[in-house]
Parts: structure tokens; sequence; C-alpha cells
């Protein structure tokens, strides 16, 4: 019932459903003038306060702020890419696409040949709604070897669904292969939970975050008229809030859980 209700949450958590369904509600009560007005009033505050730069850039750094870039003199016997990102070869496409969550698997192949570790851990089962015909794991593997990692040096874990069973099923495959120091490579946003399952599912083993795909850098300064539009809602930010929440949601539901 837990895991049902936590599903239901995260759909919620886009800030587009409840504007939608306040719309609903809005027009359904039209008669009602105070009803109606309250309604849209409280689907304009959420789209203005989710699509806030402002707001968004405080919830994201929070989260991105949680680790550091992976030093560049840090090695591990192994590097484990978690899942996400991963288009898979779905026609029209003619190959295994990436997102912007992509960036884990590209991060990984380069950490590879850098000599950083000698083997590569994927692991996801299939994702998309069920659309794509094979496990992640697979269409990671499937691109790592496109970009030069070989097939001989990855290892793939085809069952995980969450981040949680990532850990718990990775756990046996490091025992078995004697991996003893981890390099986790998963989108920063992403880390701060992702680093905190690990290390309670399998604390025999040393992790090491290598946070990649950061939403927050630090850029040139912006002119004065880039800060004031940040109050507008714009398609990234409601993409960012949704996502942010999506993780403070995660590491609360992972606490009641006991996995964090």
């Amino acid at each position: 019932m837990l895991a049902f209700l936590y599903s239901v949450l995260l759909t919620c958590l886009t800030p587009t459903t409840p504007v939608v369904l306040l719309l609903v509600v809005a027009v359904v009560l039209r008669r009602h003038t105070r009803l109606a007005r309250l309604s849209m009033g409280s689907a304009l505050m959420i789209l203005l306060v989710s699509g806030n730069g402002w707001v968004v850039g405080v919830m994201v750094r929070s989260l991105e702020s949680a680790t550091s870039p992976l030093d560049q003199s840090v090695t591990g016997d192994a590097i484990v890419i978690l899942s996400g990102g991963i288009l898979p070869q779905v026609y029209p496409r003619i190959m295994v696409e990436v997102g912007d969550a992509g960036d884990r698997v590209l991060y990984g192949a380069e950490l590879f040949r850098q000599g950083r570790a000698p083997r590569v851990f994927v692991t996801g089962d299939v994702a998309t709604g069920g659309l794509a015909s094979r496990p992640q794991a697979d269409d990671m593997s499937d691109l790592l070897q496109r970009i030069g990692v070989p097939r001989s040096a990855i290892i793939a874990e085809r069952r995980a669904e969450n981040t949680h069973e990532h850990a718990v099923n990775l756990c046996p495959l490091f025992s078995q292969n004697g991996i003893q120091r981890v390099l986790l490579v998963t989108s920063a946003l992403h880390m701060r939970r992702s680093l905190g399952v690990f290390r309670r599912s399998c604390p025999a083993v040393q992790y090491v975050p290598a946070p990649t795909d950061f939403r927050f850098v630090h850029g040139n300064p912006q002119p004065w008229y880039r800060h004031v539009t940040r109050f507008i809602p714009t398609p990234a930010g409601l993409l960012d809030f949704s996502d942010s929440t999506h993780e403070y949601v995660g590491i609360v539901y992972y606490r009641l859980r006991g996995w964090l």
C-alpha cells in the first residue's frame, strides 16, 4: 500500500497535474464564482511558485551540493552507473539514444577510459512505461561498447526497478567479483539518495560519489534583466521543480522504509 501511495504521489508532484485539476474544478464550478476564482487563483499560484527560477534554483542547489565532483586522483575497483536518461531503440530510432541523464553513461565511459576502474557495472530493468524490448542495463551496455568500453569489462544487472533495488541487487555481484571500492555514477540531483541507499544496503563496500548531469553550474554573471525574468515560469523550471520535489519526497519515503 505504501508503495502504491508513493507512486501516486510522484505523479501528482508534476506541477501541471494539480494545475489542470484545479482548472477543471474552476470550469465545473463556474457558477459558484468564489470557488471558481479560488481554484483558478490556486492554479496560478502553483505555476508561479513551481516555475520560479529562484525557488527552483535553491531546491536544485541544496540537492546537488550534497556531494562534490569526483577528484581527479580517485580510483576504484569498479564503476557503477545507475539507469536513467537512456532512450531505447524503438522505431523510428535506429540506435540507443540518450536524454539529459544519459550523461551518466558518457561519464562512466570517460572514467573507464581514464583508467579509474577496470570494470563497469550497469543496472536497470525495462523503463519507459514498458515500451522498451529489453532492460535498460542492456541498452547502457550497448552504448558503452559503442563509445569504447569493451564488452568484457561490463557487468549488467537487469532486474532493478528503483534505487533501492539497484543497491540490493548489485551487492552480491560486488561480493562475487571482489569489489571493495566503487565509483558511483548518477545525476548530481539523485546522488544524495543513491549514496545513502548503497551505504545502507551494502555497507561492506566503500562508495565514492561521482556525480554528473549537473543542472546548477557556475557561469558568467548574468545581466540584471535575466534575474528579473527568473520569476516567470518556464518549462525547464517546472521540470526542475518536479524532479527536485521527487528527490525530496523520495528521501522521506526511503527513510520511512528504512532504506536510508
